[in-house]
């Protein structure tokens, strides 16, 4: 046989071997698979050992800014293994341990805690709980530097159990936004609100670990590497801003209380973007608080009452060429459609012959009615074409789960009566949700385009964008150029003359609709209210649109004019002012070149100043802080407002002044230039606090 057969021979006789090998371990393990499978679970339970979930660490929810609105916080339980302990590391570290554990928790004594041990390792106990109180993250720490404990876990036997709470740092501020999630163990999850809603983002895929089974029903985990690793959930980035959503809260809370009403809810979006930049749903409870107990601005299906008006009156402007100064009769306050179908103003004696223009103004039920009636009573499904192409009778698609369907009755429907027609068009036998409500509003403002409403903006791991979102644009435009033209002046002239003149009190204008809807209550309609306002601000070049919601008002006050736009006006203001730089040239002196120019500043600084260049003056004020009027060659000391919480006006000031005024409220101030202030990027009056950040221009 030569050398290359016997070659062969060995390699083919080796790998021959290596077959049955293989073949063999294949058939064990098939047979421990399949043959002796219920023999070795019997055993895996005899041993108490089983492969256990891991949770995944939860990603963050953040604001618009970065800041955060819900994190996971790890918290840990303490257990020990009191037997793997050395003898001599046991027993030198066990009085002062039991002493530490007695100081910590302050549940037991010394004496307990040392017989505690020192018994269970006797009794070889390889689990024990040393307390159901959650350690902080800094107190492990601690923790892990006692005696016994500092040898780590395999010499020492300290356990930390970690348990993961969700922290929300703002508080009850947009809890019903942020939501909540809960998880069985089966990691089945429910939930609601953005917690829910972006769940497969924000929890991360969960891990396994072998556990065992010890007394008390308590599982401990086995760190013998044999374990899949969690991996983390995603960050998921708002659109939301928590000043606005403060302020909006705090003036919510304060109308309700003081019409003690049911719930009430604001939204306030973007106008070019979609962006939602805040939310809040307040209800009360059976105490009487009101706290976030339900998505109101979301899923709340509601009448929306004379709100609903502003899209009849588009779907009458579009079908018709109707003039805005063309007549309507609304005769004496009541209308007759049918015998059963009356229509009624809220006007006790009618408004009598209306302007087309002046039945949004007046908010004419009767006006509105007879236009639509007139247009679409022979074919009024072409009406509610016109309420689909306005995204009415629909959902929108909103970002968040459990978005309210538009209940409304369409011709054909079991529904439908001779009645439905006038009353769908003032906004009964309707159910919109606000959210759809203010979309429409929106469009209006955005001369008929119509952008999807957001909430989230970004999905992100760290600083790495994982997914965007953007605005979306639904429908190029809802309506003719001279149709929203037309009802954007009416909407001006609600606010200017009508039905929400008082709220015309604002350095800018605010254009949009009230609303006031009688209750449905056992079939009939009661004197309960519900009442909205729902615009757009600054009406020439509107930014923001925004709705106000309030459920059964007690009092005098019970329409949309007097509950609900006064805390629209009053959010308004506040976002207005954060948002627009304005330079307001407070003094102008024709003989500014006669002496050095003051405009602003400390008093008593400005005054020892003043008097080192003998310029005359005169004081009206004897606070700390002043601004200037010029009378010829004399200045006047005036009174600069400084109140507590509010951006104060420090134009004209030092840079100096400026930061300690500010800083003063607890705001972080940047600046660029030289000189004086010139323009502040918050306007005087606006609410700042310790996560406010104020620009500072000099020239």
């Amino acid at each position: 046989m030569g050398i290359r057969t016997s070659i062969l021979l060995r390699v083919r006789i080796a790998f021959l071997f290596i077959v049955m090998i293989a073949a063999a371990i294949v058939v064990r393990i098939s047979d421990l698979q399949f043959m002796e499978k219920e023999k070795w679970e019997k055993a895996g339970k005899a041993n108490r050992v089983k492969v256990r979930r891991v949770d995944a660490t939860r990603g963050n929810i953040l604001a618009d800014d970065g800041s955060l609105l819900a994190t996971s916080i790890p918290f840990y339980k303490l257990a020990f293994d009191p037997f793997v302990s050395p003898d001599s590391v046991f027993d030198k570290g066990i009085d002062s341990l039991a002493y530490n554990l007695s100081i910590y928790f302050k549940e037991r004594s010394k004496s307990y805690y040392d017989s505690l041990l020192r018994t269970s390792r006797k009794k070889k106990r390889r689990y024990l709980i040393l307390s159901q109180k959650q350690i902080k993250h800094q107190d492990k720490k601690i923790i892990e530097q006692w005696p016994i404990f500092r040898e780590g876990r395999h010499r020492g036997g300290v356990i930390f159990d970690k348990v993961e709470k969700r922290f929300k740092p703002f508080n009850d501020l947009g809890r019903r936004t942020i939501g909540f999630i809960r998880k069985d163990e089966e990691a089945k999850f429910t939930g609601r609100g953005l917690e829910f809603s972006f769940n497969a983002d924000l929890a991360g895929k969960d891990g396994e670990a072998l556990f065992q089974r010890v007394s008390g029903n308590q599982w401990k985990p086995l760190d013998n590497g044999a374990q899949i690793r969690a991996k983390n959930g995603f960050d998921i980035q708002t659109t939301l801003n928590m000043e606005f959503e403060e302020h909006a809260h705090k003036v919510l809370e304060e109308a309700l209380i003081k019409h003690d009403a049911n719930f009430g809810t604001v939204l306030l979006m973007e106008v070019q973007t979609g962006q939602i930049k805040a939310i809040v749903n307040l209800g009360r409870t059976k105490e009487g608080k009101y706290v976030e107990d339900y998505n109101y601005a979301i899923q709340g299906a509601m009448e929306p009452g004379s709100t609903f008006k502003g899209a009849s009156m588009l779907a009458v402007l579009e079908e018709s060429d109707i003039n805005i100064t063309d007549s309507v009769n609304t005769g004496e306050g009541k209308y007759q459609f049918y015998d059963e179908c009356v229509m009624t103003d809220a006007h006790a004696y009618g408004f009598g012959m209306l302007s087309v223009e002046e039945v949004i103004e007046k908010s004419s039920n009767i006006g509105i009615s007879k236009l639509v009636f007139k247009h679409f009573r022979e074919n009024p499904e072409r009406f509610f074409r016109y309420l689909d192409k306005y995204n009415l009778t629909s959902t929108i698609g909103f970002q968040m789960e459990g978005e309210a369907h538009p209940n409304i009755s369409r011709p054909g429907d079991p529904s439908w009566s001779g009645c439905s027609l006038p009353w769908i068009s003032i906004g009964y036998e309707v159910e919109v949700s606000p959210l759809q409500i203010l979309n429409f509003y929106n469009a209006i403002a955005n001369d008929g385009k119509m952008i999807e409403p957001y909430i989230v903006k970004r999905i992100l791991q760290g600083n790495e964008i994982i997914d965007e979102y953007d605005t979306k644009v639904i429908k190029k435009s809802i309506g003719s150029e001279r149709s929203v033209k037309a009802l954007q002046g009416m909407l001006r002239k609600v606010v200017k003359s009508g039905t929400a003149k008082k709220i015309n009190n604002t350095d800018f204008n605010i254009s949009g609709k009230t609303g006031t809807t009688q209750k449905l209550k056992g079939g009939r309609y009661t004197k309960n209210y519900f009442t909205s306002f729902v615009g757009y601000f600054p009406s020439e070049a509107p930014r923001y649109t925004m709705i106000v919601a309030i459920d059964e008002p007690k009092g005098n006050q019970k329409y949309g004019g007097d509950v609900c736009a006064p805390v629209f006006r009053d959010i308004a203001e506040v976002v207005y002012n954060r948002t627009t730089e304005r330079n307001i040239n407070y003094v102008t002196n024709e003989n500014e070149t006669a002496f050095p120019f003051i405009k602003a500043g400390n008093y008593k600084d400005l005054l020892l100043l003043s008097d080192a260049f003998d310029i005359q003056q005169i004081s009206k004020n004897t606070s700390n802080w002043v601004r200037t009027q010029v009378h010829g060659d004399t200045i006047a000391w005036v009174n600069a407002k400084v109140n507590k919480g509010l951006m104060p006006d420090v134009r004209g000031m030092t840079l100096r002044d400026a930061i300690y005024l500010v800083e003063t409220e607890g705001a972080t101030v940047t600046f660029s230039g030289t000189g004086r202030v010139s323009t502040q990027s918050i306007s005087p009056g606006g609410r700042i606090n310790s996560r406010t950040k104020v620009h500072l221009k000099l020239l």
